[in-house]
């Protein structure tokens, strides 16, 4: 089984299983990683792998001066790449069996924003200018859905549906669908982009399907909205680091605190796995039905977590009683 050969397969692979442009830069970076380390071994055919390879391997990268983090995504790369050759019955044993991406258990987790300061970051788009209410609209629709970074880039117009309040995310990380509710905010300052600024960027670019425009009439780019996002954060004085992403940790983490049941995040984020969802949350599991309307802030107001706190407290006293 050849080295090179079967790991520009592997590559091929990952591109039609719809991975994200970026995860695919990584995993190749990395398992060329691996595979100049078996080529200075003088090892040409992946069948010769063993276990002990592996281990060195680890050690080899666990000793160099990079995150935590960093060393588990080379590690990573090829446990996937030895899962999928088990997969597809080219290798009986996997070698990279008992390996353990020693990162993963001690992995911090990304920021997380409190409600007051989405609230402060919210309020920073300048409403009396047609980008401050596309920006508006395109956060709102961030922190509302949980959605990714590049599922919103890649929204289209029919893919809002503000009879049934939801997003259909048509090109989702896998290339997996699904539909997402939309909170009352965001379909608010969504309505007012979609009626009064898209038709006036998309006069320029007529044949543009994209949901979020630019002033030139051309889609909206990741690298537009990161821009935006540090500006938006200047503004609002949040000293923490902020990312499209973070709204998607904000989301959930915030969903959870208010009572939603994990596994509705687990479906409203797209995530595969339960435990992916614990992580981006870091606690436990709560076991209390409840939807998306009656649980995130962003829909329920300011006062929503107040009420809620108030309400148990006077259970409590009623309790003791």
């Amino acid at each position: 089984m050849d080295l090179v050969v079967t790991i520009t397969e592997y590559k091929q692979r990952l591109k039609s299983l719809g991975y994200a442009e970026a995860t695919i830069e990584s995993y190749s970076r990395d398992l060329d990683l691996f595979r100049r380390y078996l080529q200075d071994l003088n090892m040409a055919d992946l069948r010769k792998v063993t276990h002990q390879v592996i281990c060195d391997y680890q050690e080899k990268i666990m000793s160099e001066p990079v995150a935590m983090e960093t060393r588990a995504l080379k590690l990573r790369v090829v446990k996937r790449l030895f899962e999928y050759l088990c997969q597809t019955h080219r290798l009986l044993i996997n070698p990279t069996e008992g390996i353990v991406e020693t990162s993963r258990r001690n992995r911090k987790i990304g920021t997380v924003l409190t409600v007051a300061e989405v609230r402060r970051l919210l309020k920073q788009p300048n409403l009396s200018l047609r980008t401050g209410i596309r920006d508006r609209a395109m956060i709102e629709v961030l922190y509302s859905t949980g959605i990714r970074l590049d599922e919103l880039v890649n929204l289209e117009v029919y893919h809002v549906d503000f009879k049934d309040k939801v997003l259909y995310i048509r090109k989702g990380k896998g290339k997996k669908q699904r539909v997402v509710p939309l909170g009352k905010n965001a379909r608010k300052y969504l309505k007012e982009y979609l009626e009064k600024i898209r038709p006036w960027y998309g006069r320029k670019n007529p044949k543009e399907r994209k949901l979020f425009l630019n002033q030139s009439g051309l889609a909206m780019t990741a690298s537009n909205l990161r821009v935006n996002l540090r500006k938006y954060r200047n503004c609002a004085g949040i000293k923490k680091p902020v990312s499209p992403h973070t709204f998607r940790r904000s989301c959930a983490t915030h969903l959870l605190q208010n009572g939603a049941d994990i596994r509705y995040i687990q479906q409203l984020l797209g995530h595969r796995h339960l435990k992916t969802t614990q992580t981006y949350t870091k606690v436990m599991p709560v076991e209390v039905k409840q939807t998306h309307n009656k649980t995130h802030p962003g829909i329920r107001g300011p006062s929503f977590a107040a009420r809620a706190t108030e309400g148990k407290q006077k259970k409590d006293k009623s309790d003791e009683d």
